[in-house]
């Protein structure tokens, strides 16, 4: 439940970004900027907080992360606006980094510790993070839907009031690291790895994570600016939400066939998408994407995550992963900051086209060594 607080913080004032970009006089360009600081922050502090659950324990991690989710919805609750929005994304940042691993080795070992605990604890640890991600736009939209003069909208309030509540609940848990010369030792920095082989699966998720993004800021800039604030918040949510759904069915793909058909399918769903986009039509942009959705949080990703956990074992197994997420949050930073700069200087219709064809380039190359 504390990892869901903490993944909704990230994804609770989605709707809102076009709205601060707009009333700030700001672009497409600048909303990407504020956007990229949750990425950023993610790569710089990776090899840090991997090892730091051992070093200071599970307890501390999650309710620091806690409290800065808790912190960064507050702030946007109060300051409305991009340079707000860019502060919050950090501490979203934080966050993460903070409370992802060590919630997933601490509810192991409260379960008990082996192998099947920890199947258990990452399977409810991926379920928190990846449904607090598809529900907490879509929330926060019907709160829009149902009160749109209210602000800041009634999910602010109950986001705050769970942080509350969990931060209570979660200090009455046990520590399960021994303190003092007792506990785990080891190096503070946790340098990320690359297995033999696994580039070409890991590099798809840099087009994958850079579409997504480009949907949650530069799409929702230039529509609300358009004079149609609610239709990009209501096309990134469908693309968060029918990924997730479409998690399960799609496990029966290999990795690297899940990693080729996603990237077939992103391509195809992106120039729906961004057409929709540049033409003002919600059908297609909302049909793009949710195939863009599809594609990458049903089958990029999990493809590309899975085929560098299986490529290492024990240590290196955490360090492949981590190598994994410093790529991918690269593509979440990189892309949808490239494109809103070009929206920006080009206008929407070419930077979307030039970003398109962009991605399918990437994704011909990339498929060329998936073969």
């Amino acid at each position: 439940m504390a990892v869901a607080a903490i993944g909704l913080a990230t994804t609770v004032p989605l709707p809102l970004y076009g709205a601060y970009a707009a009333a700030g006089g700001y672009g497409a360009g600048a909303l990407a900027l504020a956007f990229a600081c949750y990425a950023a922050t993610a790569v710089v502090t990776t090899p840090f907080f991997g090892p730091l659950p051992d070093r200071i324990g599970r307890k501390p991690c999650l309710l620091l992360g806690l409290a800065l989710a808790a912190l960064s919805t507050l702030l946007l609750g109060l300051l409305p606006g991009l340079p707000a929005l860019a502060v919050a994304r950090t501490a979203q940042g934080l966050a993460m980094g903070c409370a992802t691993g060590a919630a997933a080795a601490w509810a192991a070992e409260l379960a008990g510790g082996g192998a099947e605990a920890g199947r258990r604890a990452a399977g409810v640890i991926a379920a928190a993070t990846i449904g607090s991600f598809a529900a907490g736009g879509l929330l926060t939209l019907l709160a829009l839907l149902a009160a749109p003069e209210a602000y800041p909208p009634v999910t602010f309030a109950l986001h705050l009031g769970a942080c509350a509540l969990l931060l209570v609940l979660a200090a009455r848990l046990p520590e399960t690291v021994p303190k003092g010369n007792g506990g785990p030792r080891g190096a503070w920095l946790r340098r990320p790895a690359f297995p033999a082989g696994t580039w070409p699966t890991t590099l798809a998720i840099i087009p994958g994570w850079g579409t997504t993004g480009t949907v949650l800021t530069a799409v929702p800039a230039v529509l609300a600016a358009a004079g149609l604030p609610r239709a990009g918040p209501a096309a990134a949510c469908a693309m968060m939400a029918i990924g997730v759904l479409a998690q399960r069915p799609m496990r029966v793909l290999a990795p690297r066939r899940a990693v080729a058909t996603g990237l077939m399918l992103l391509v195809a769903g992106a120039a729906l998408a961004f057409w929709g986009t540049a033409a003002r039509a919600l059908w297609p942009l909302l049909l793009g994407g949710t195939a863009v959705g599809v594609a990458v949080y049903a089958m990029i990703y999990p493809g590309g995550l899975a085929a560098a956990s299986a490529a290492a074992t024990g240590e290196e197994r955490a360090r492949a992963v981590a190598g994994y997420f410093v790529i991918a949050h690269v593509g979440f930073s990189a892309g949808p900051l490239a494109v809103g700069l070009l929206v920006d200087a080009l206008g929407a219709p070419l930077a979307f086209g030039l970003a398109w064809v962009a991605l399918a380039l990437s994704a011909a190359l990339l498929l060329a060594r998936l073969r």
